[in-house]
């Protein structure tokens, strides 16, 4: 029983590691072959979630901070903290040490927010990285945070993200709308038929009020239409309009078209609680029966869907004995591979 645990957490870890390497270097990081997966990456929910995941490698940890070195500016410390607020995604105290040390430099200054919005170590210091001892002095600005570990050397090797690439999409909106709403509106109008205000905003991590005001400043510009259907008003744009902006060719089946919009958010707090579920030790002390049930009252496979996956990919593994982890990690596999 415990050695079918310790297997599926070593499998399913290592999925997920595999899973941000591609992720992150489709975003600039170096040392990995990149996603060409049709979908957009959620920049600030995959540095949250990465905040946890990524201190089982500590390679991939530090290209991650190598590449906030010149690419944090292009981040939205809002997002960041609502997605913090609303969805208890990624370590808090982990984030702040992150933010201390961009902070340091004066075009990330802003991100001393998410620092000031944790408290220091008030608790024995832990290893950031587990199993991997600290050599010479520990960095300081980990441990004024709770986390001992060796001082990091940047390698200046993170790039920016590249236009071209479905998953980097966001980014390119970016660039034209800015760090606001309108690039997530934009990018969820053009993977979507339309939608009301509301929905929209709890899909881009934004308040409704500030989604509802950009979107009628953008129907101003004619670019941006909307439709009411009872009293419910819809957005939605003509895609035909857009299509400049498709500048990828990744074959015949996608060159023409949007990526994907994930509500990433849910998703990874989904995988991050079944990760804290693996790592439990009262959980590894039960039955294999009682720890899929457990599971299944744990986690709600339903924001699989809800995400804006196919519905094949939100199915809760219906067996409920010794073959559900097994059931389980092929329907992991199925979408992290």
């Amino acid at each position: 029983m415990q050695n079918s645990l310790i297997k599926f957490r070593v499998e399913f870890e290592s999925l997920v590691l595999r899973f941000l390497w591609r992720q992150w270097s489709a975003l600039g990081v170096s040392g990995y072959t990149r996603s060409d997966n049709n979908w957009i990456i959620d920049p600030e929910a995959l540095l949250l979630f990465s905040t946890e995941m990524a201190r089982s490698d500590p390679r991939l940890f530090d290209e991650i901070l190598d590449w906030l070195d010149g690419n944090a500016n292009r981040l939205s410390i809002q997002r960041i903290t609502r997605m913090r607020k609303e969805y208890e995604l990624g370590d808090a105290s982990i984030l702040a040490a992150i933010a201390s040390i961009l902070s340091e430099r004066s075009e990330h200054a802003k991100w001393v927010v998410l620092a000031r919005n944790a408290n220091p170590a008030s608790v024995p210091h832990r290893e950031l990285f587990p199993r991997i001892p600290v050599i010479g002095e520990p960095d300081p600005h980990f441990l004024k945070w709770g986390w001992k570990r060796s001082l990091r050397q940047s390698r200046g090797l993170g790039h920016p993200p590249r236009p071209d690439q479905t998953a980097t999409f966001l980014f390119k909106l970016r660039s034209l709308f800015g760090r606001q709403s309108r690039a997530e509106i934009i990018a969820w109008l053009l993977a979507n038929d339309a939608g009301h205000p509301a929905e929209i905003a709890r899909q881009t991590g934004y308040f409704k009020r500030s989604v509802q005001t950009a979107l009628n400043e953008l129907e101003e510009s004619g670019h941006i239409h909307s439709v009411k259907i009872g009293r419910e008003k819809r957005f939605t744009l003509r895609h035909d309009e857009w299509r400049f902006l498709i500048t990828w060719n990744h074959g015949k089946d996608t060159a023409n078209d949007f990526p994907i919009w994930i509500h990433w958010p849910p998703l990874l707090q989904t995988f991050s609680c079944l990760h804290q579920l693996l790592c439990n030790p009262k959980f590894e002390d039960m039955s294999e029966k009682m720890q899929s049930i457990e599971i299944k009252r744990s986690i709600d496979f339903s924001l699989l869907s809800k995400s804006g996956l196919p519905a094949h990919f939100s199915r809760t593994p219906s067996t409920a004995d010794s073959a559900f982890l097994n059931t389980l990690l092929a329907e992991l596999t199925q979408f992290l591979e």
